[in-house]
Formats: structure tokens, C-alpha cells, sequence
């Protein structure tokens, strides 16, 4: 199978702003399964990029064998070097710290449910700076998230100062593109690394004569519309409050996301629990919420009744439960109380035919990349 987005192979290491075009973003990945081997393999999705149009002489001469040291000419762009110097460059860590009331983190919790829960109001912290990307301006945000059990996440945002710009503008797409990559790299840390995909980048097709790239039908285009949730009735995109929810719950779900619709469950192994899987099952209707399925050793044993504490969509609670059953399984077996245990097919006599099989969390981890 070929390594893609679509795969999720890769990390979102840096958004950066097209300077031509305010809403045109490119992102700048990080091939994931070479990060761990200590090789920093980075993409993007603009022209320079694909076309490689700054190493084709030298990788011409490689093919050519001109080249007699017979180096390997990785792709590259200014985007990515951008990126690298950020990968690069500790220090992160001891960010400032603020509360929910600060506008970028206002957006990142409306628009990504999970985070309102798994981090808590203490847990945000923003840098800022400028930085130079050849030759021009970018205004840089740093948005980093400290979940409930005390993992960190940070999300990197670079705005051309060519376009004006407030404090206020800049808070969506910090909210759209840092709300994404805190929430999958929580999941991957807990050991399901394919859980999540970004917007469209390029993707990766095995042909006859090797692998080839081909452009997403519109690269770098606005994630507004795709990305905006919350319970805010007029974001000027047309879509009520469920129809953005289902959208975040689909991109971020990836490929799951048809199986969900396939199947209507999804399992998740338990990362404290040897031989348990939750089943999380959705009303066909999208009416109200389901019971989650406990399955330990494979039989099924009883079920358990996780209600919505707010008025939000169906697919944010949906998102925000399969969220923390993987990165804090803790905290969201801490509200089911004796009261919410139920004897099985307490909300429906459904008897699916798919065995539930648990995971190590490890060893899944380990297989997906194989399989990559």
C-alpha cells in the first residue's frame, strides 16, 4: 500500500499562510515512520514543492549518474525548511501559560469538542514570534496543550504579516489547524497512531512504473467549512451546529469514519485493561447516544451509559467519547457510576457478527506501520 495522508503516515508539522492568498494555507508534514528511525522527512503541498523545482537539476544528474558521490537529493521547499528549523530548535516547552478566555484558545476548544474535556483550563500555552521564511515575514503561533494525564502536544501556525491581520482573525485557523494537531497527536502518543487525517495534501499512488504523486483536487484551499464546530448557529458557511460536528467527526476519524458508517460501531482496545475493547455504537438516526458495548476476553458482559453533559451535536459526543476512551481512558471510565451499568443489549438487541479483538496498544501500533 502506498504511504499517504490518507494512510495517516504522516504528522502536521507546520501551517503556513500563502502570501499571495490569505485563505490558501500549505502544510508541511512529517513522514512519522522515518521520525522514528532519526530521519526528519518532511513534505508540503505548494508548487515549489511538488515540482521540486530547487534540487530537479541534482536529482537529474543522480539519475543520470553524474552525481559521483551518488547522494540521495531529498525534496524541498522553503516551507519545509521553515519546518525544519522549527523541529529543530528546542525550547518549547516553557511556554507562557493562559487561560480559556484568550481568543486562540476560545477558537481551539469551539471547534474541537475532545479538547474542552482532556485539557484542562490551566493546561494552554501560546508563543509567539517573528520569523523569516525566505525573505519574507511570518508572524509564528505556537499553541501547545497539556492533557488531564500529562501529555503535551504543540501545534505550529506561521501567518504572512503581508496580509493584516488582529489578534481576532487569527484565532480560527489557529483553532482549525492547532485544534487538529493537538487532538491526533494526544491519540497517536497513546498508541493509536492512525487515528486522525488532516486536510488534503497530496497523494501517494503505486503505478506500474513506481510510486508517483498526484495533487489533491484543490491543495491548500480554506479548512473553515471543514473544521468549524461547536454549538455557534452562524459561522457564514450555511451548516447547522450537526452538519459541522459530522464533519470534524469524518476528518478526523479518516478512513474509520466509512467503516463507522459501514458498521455502525467502531472498536477501541482498552490501553488499561488487557482483553477489554469498547464498542461504541451510533444511532442510525443521529438521534441521541448509545450505550458503549463491553467486551473482556472477547465475550461481551455488559454496557455502559455515558450521557452528553451538554447540549452539543450527537457527532461531538461521539468524538469527544472515542477521544477519550483512547488518550484518557481514566477519566472517562471515572463518571460511570453503578447507576450506569447496565446487563447487556440494555439499549438494543443488535447482535453483531464481528468478533470484538483486543490490541495491545504497542502492537497495533507496530502493525499499522507495517502495513504502511
Amino acid at each position: 500500500m502506498a504511504r499517504s495522508l490518507r494512510n495517516g503516515d504522516f504528522d502536521l508539522a507546520l501551517a503556513i499562510q500563502s502570501p499571495s492568498s490569505p485563505d490558501r494555507w500549505y502544510r508541511v508534514l512529517l513522514d512519522r515512520a522515518r521520525a522514528l528511525s532519526g530521519e526528519m522527512v518532511l513534505s508540503c503541498d505548494c508548487m515549489g514543492w511538488r515540482q521540486d523545482a530547487r534540487n530537479a537539476a541534482a536529482r537529474r544528474a543522480v539519475a543520470a549518474g553524474r552525481n559521483d558521490a551518488g547522494l540521495r537529493v531529498p525534496r524541498g521547499c522553503k516551507h519545509t525548511d521553515a519546518a525544519q528549523v522549527l523541529l529543530s530548535t528546542p525550547g518549547v516547552a516553557a511556554m507562557p501559560r493562559y487561560r480559556n478566555d484568550h481568543p486562540y484558545i476560545g477558537a481551539t476548544r469551539t471547534r474541537w469538542a475532545p479538547l474542552r474535556e482532556f485539557v484542562p483550563e490551566d493546561g494552554w500555552g501560546i508563543q509567539e514570534a517573528r520569523i523569516t521564511v525566505s525573505d519574507e515575514p511570518y508572524h509564528l503561533v505556537l499553541l501547545q496543550a497539556t492533557g488531564t494525564t500529562g501529555t503535551t502536544a504543540t501545534a505550529a501556525i506561521a501567518f504572512a504579516t503581508c496580509h493584516p491581520a488582529t489578534l481576532g482573525s487569527r484565532a480560527a485557523p489557529v483553532g482549525d489547524w492547532g485544534g487538529y494537531t493537538i487532538a491526533a497527536s494526544f491519540c497517536r502518543q497513546a498508541g493509536v497512531p492512525l487515528a486522525g487525517e488532516p486536510p488534503l495534501h497530496f497523494v501517494e499512488e503505486l503505478s506500474g512504473r513506481g510510486t508517483t504523486r498526484r495533487a489533491a483536487p484543490h491543495p491548500g484551499s480554506t479548512t473553515r467549512e471543514i473544521l468549524a464546530i461547536g454549538d455557534q448557529r452562524d459561522l457564514g458557511d450555511g451548516l447547522t451546529p450537526a452538519q459541522r460536528a459530522e464533519n470534524t467527526l469524518r476528518l478526523f476519524l479518516g478512513p474509520q469514519h466509512a467503516l463507522l458508517e459501514h458498521q455502525g460501531f467502531l472498536d477501541i482496545s482498552s490501553g488499561l485493561y488487557p482483553g477489554r475493547v469498547y464498542r461504541l455504537r451510533r444511532d442510525p438516526q443521529r438521534r441521541y447516544e448509545r450505550r458503549v458495548r463491553v467486551f473482556e476476553q472477547g465475550s461481551y458482559v455488559r454496557d455502559l451509559c455515558i450521557v452528553r453533559a451538554q447540549s452539543v451535536p450527537e457527532a461531538d459526543h461521539f468524538l469527544t467519547l472515542f477521544f477519550g476512551l483512547v488518550a484518557d481512558e481514566q477519566r472517562i471510565l471515572s463518571v460511570v457510576q453503578r447507576g450506569n451499568i447496565f446487563g447487556t443489549q440494555s439499549d438494543g438487541h443488535e447482535r453483531e457478527t464481528v468478533p470484538a479483538v483486543w490490541r495491545p496498544r504497542a502492537v497495533q501500533a507496530a502493525a499499522e506501520a507495517a502495513s504502511a
